[in-house]
């Protein structure tokens, strides 16, 4: 027998005791039908949990062949391989084992060579294996990848919610799987279940299963097999009977079973499942108690109650019919679905533990705005609401909180007060800008001389704002010149400005906030608490900067833009932007004309720009020709020169007139003003609210122009328009808008 020899890189040992003895019958002798290739097989499948596979079992192995069969190896000759290991972890890289050279599989049974398996976790593996020559120099493999395999740990999951709620008296599929890490399902494992039937709920004799796989009564446990994507199926039954109960309390559990030639992958799941009422029984009532007000942080209790009419439920499986009970009060109704929602806060069980010493009390755990329940033996749902952070606080300190109730075809509503005065504890004091309505003039920076308002708000440990609360205000920086008007306020909701603060230089300030706000901090890690005060502060900052003529943007434009018609009004505007892209108000503009009626350049009119930055001189043009406009914009100090061309023209009247249609034409006519002859006039449709050319032409001596255009639209009316360019004397013009069939 040959050595067996296996790298340090495995940390797996393969174990052989295979002699000569064990050699299959029919194997033939190496290079006896062709050339020989290495097949690799795994017993376990393309992937499979590490605890199925078994290295002592040999459940990976790579047998030479020749196309026709197994074939027989030299002893001289030995396998040569080693592995690429990918994890399911993308941020992993993929590993080579060994890292350098090859492992060496020495013995064979029929030129089949068991492969060990390296445990470098879950992941992809692929193996690279060759044949080295026998003794004569021949029948040596290449080396080529033969085999590719998952291996992890599996996990079996059943798909309901847990619990699951299944109607009482129905039927209802069960599904689960069974995958590796990355998704791969393990086909045709064996899943044993097990149905744990509920020892509460108003069924007198639970009996809900699972249906068998061959008719018969229903069973407590059931034996599945994963198909090809690693899914199984069952169903769950509970026979329906006259006053049908429910049954509650119980569980499903699901394991892995050792399925034969591959293992078990050891895992296992379980699920609650309640056999429930989804409808509440005819005549049945809800009533929901009051759940009275309360402040953010604290728990609010509540409860529903759920009854239906004496005698509903049957307390006698060995009778016929429906047996009731000895009393005459309404029965509980137990086992009944109830969806409870909140428009404002969310459902908790109260303050989470260990808590944390030091650290602010009553932070509730949030299970959502959301919350479906069973009622209990009594036909009750009990429940805790709170409430943290709603931005409803923003507005009003005091927030309703709606709740709806919906049981079946039942229904009721409550509500809950949640008042943010008198937080338990405070959060931060906030100083912040107040809204652009607010400020006189732009911020953030500002310039000097202009007031910079701020609105100053304290919050709880949640964040919401909290009214009435003292805050006293300190000032620090560069108070050379400056001015404020308040250092005491006290809160409140509104954003129209708490305080103002000036420079009437460059400059920082500084403002700080402080309010000695109350606590409620917890004292160990039960849950204990102590209540007392601190001070908490907040700032801001203000910045000033002074105008720099020299860097500002100035412009000047008209409005309207182009060649304008005589006799009708033109705006020039004149605007300044200073070099932190604000408008500059205050500066001096002169407005000088030359043209078109006067060839006189004096100032027109004096301007100062507004808080736009904007200054504006209107004048008429009552002749053809240009005006050039220049406006000086000055600081008392500095002067910028800007200037402008107006032109004016003759207005044109334009109209577009149907001719006909012909061949398959549509025959449009454009009328314009005389002295707009020999002037460019292109012809649109309206395809959809935009303009597709149509044609271009020129105005003949009397105006007119005349198109004809292919009709695309047979079927339905075309719409035209026409515009007609400037000429040297006249303004450009627009047509109506023409409708043609």
């Amino acid at each position: 027998m040959k050595k067996h020899t296996i790298s340090s890189g495995l940390t797996l040992v393969l174990i052989s005791t295979l002699t000569a003895a064990t050699i299959p019958f029919g194997a033939s002798p190496a290079a006896a039908n062709g050339a020989l290739t290495l097949v690799a097989t795994s017993a376990d499948g393309p992937a499979f949990d590490v605890d199925e596979y078994a290295v002592s079992d040999g459940d990976i192995s790579v047998q030479v062949s020749d196309g026709a069969g197994d074939v027989d190896v030299d002893d001289a000759q030995d396998l040569n391989y080693h592995w690429d290991f990918t994890p399911f972890d993308s941020t992993a890289a993929t590993v080579r084992v060994p890292a350098t050279g090859e492992d060496l599989q020495a013995i064979d049974v029929a030129g089949r060579f068991e492969v060990p398996l390296p445990s470098e976790g879950s992941g992809t593996y692929v193996l690279t294996a060759d044949l080295s020559a026998d003794g004569g120099g021949a029948n040596a493999v290449p080396a080529s990848e033969v085999l590719t395999v998952k291996a992890g740990e599996a996990t079996l999951s059943l798909d309901p919610d847990d619990p699951w709620f299944v109607p009482a008296g129905t039927d209802a599929p069960l599904a689960g799987t069974l995958l590796l890490e990355d998704g791969t399902g393990l086909p045709d494992r064996l899943i044993d279940l097990d149905f744990t039937r509920g020892t509460a709920g108003t069924d007198p004799e639970a009996d809900a299963g699972f249906v068998p796989a061959a008719p018969g009564p229903l069973v407590t446990t059931l034996q599945v097999t994963t198909d090809t994507d690693g899914a199984f199926a069952a169903v769950v039954s509970d026979p329906a009977e006259d006053g049908q109960g429910t049954e509650l309390g119980g569980s499903i559990d699901a394991a892995t079973a050792a399925t034969p030639d591959v293992g078990d992958a050891d895992a296992d799941a379980m699920l609650a499942i309640d056999l429930v009422s989804t409808n509440p029984p005819a005549g049945s009532t809800m009533a929901l108690s009051n759940l009275g007000d309360g402040k953010p942080g604290e728990a609010l209790s509540g409860d529903l109650t759920i009854t239906a009419p004496d005698d509903t439920f049957d307390t006698d499986p060995g009778t016929p019919g429906v047996q009731g009970d000895a009393g005459t009060d309404p029965d509980p109704v137990e086992g009944q679905v109830v969806e409870l929602s909140l428009d404002h806060g969310f459902f908790t069980d109260g303050a989470p533990l260990p808590s944390t010493v030091g650290e602010p009390a009553h932070d509730l755990t949030d299970l959502g705005a959301t919350m479906t329940a069973v009622t209990d033996a009594n036909g009750k749902v009990a429940f805790e609401v709170g409430i943290g952070r709603d931005t409803a606080f923003d507005t009003s300190t005091v927030v309703t909180a709606t709740l709806d109730a919906v049981a079946g075809d039942l229904s009721e509503q409550g509500s809950a007060d949640w008042d943010s005065t008198d937080p338990f504890s405070g959060g931060e004091v906030q100083i912040v800008l107040s809204p652009p309505s607010e400020q006189e003039n732009p911020v953030d920076p500002a310039v000097a001389g202009d007031r910079v308002y701020y609105d100053v708000f304290a919050t709880d440990q949640f964040g919401n704002p909290v009214v009435g609360e003292p805050v006293y205000l300190d000032y620090s920086g560069n108070l050379d010149d400056w001015d404020y008007d308040v250092d005491y306020l006290e809160t409140d909701l509104d954003r129209s400005g708490d305080l103002w603060i000036v420079s009437f230089e460059a400059a920082e300030i500084t403002i700080e906030g402080t309010w000695n706000a109350p606590t409620t901090t917890y004292t160990d890690t039960v849950g204990g608490t102590t209540s007392g005060t601190a001070d908490i502060t907040g700032s801001a900052t203000v910045e000033w900067y002074e105008l720099d003529f020299g860097a500002a943007k100035f412009s000047l434009r008209s409005s309207p833009r182009g060649k304008i018609a005589i006799n009708t009004p033109v705006t020039q505007i004149v605007r300044v932007i200073d070099h932190m892209g604000n408008p500059v108000r205050g500066y001096q503009v002169r407005f000088f004309r030359n043209g078109p009626d006067s060839q006189l350049s004096e100032p027109r009119a004096t301007r100062i720009t507004n808080k736009r930055g904007e200054a504006f001189y209107t004048f008429v043009g009552t002749a053809v020709g240009k005006a050039k406009i220049t406006a000086e914009v000055n600081d008392g100090v500095d002067i910028r020169t800007l200037s402008k061309t107006v032109r004016f023209g003759l207005p044109v009247n334009a109209k577009l007139r149907a001719v006909g249609s012909a061949g398959g034409k549509d025959v449009v006519k454009v009328k314009a003003d005389r002295v707009a002859a020999g002037a460019v006039v292109k012809l649109f449709r309206v395809v959809r609210g935009k303009l597709k050319a149509a044609g271009k032409a020129k105005l003949n001596k009397s105006g007119n122009a005349v198109f004809s255009v292919r009709d695309r639209n047979k079927a339905k009316r075309t719409a035209y328009i026409a515009r007609v360019s400037s000429r040297p004397t006249t303004v450009s013009a627009t047509t109506n808008t023409l409708w043609m069939r």
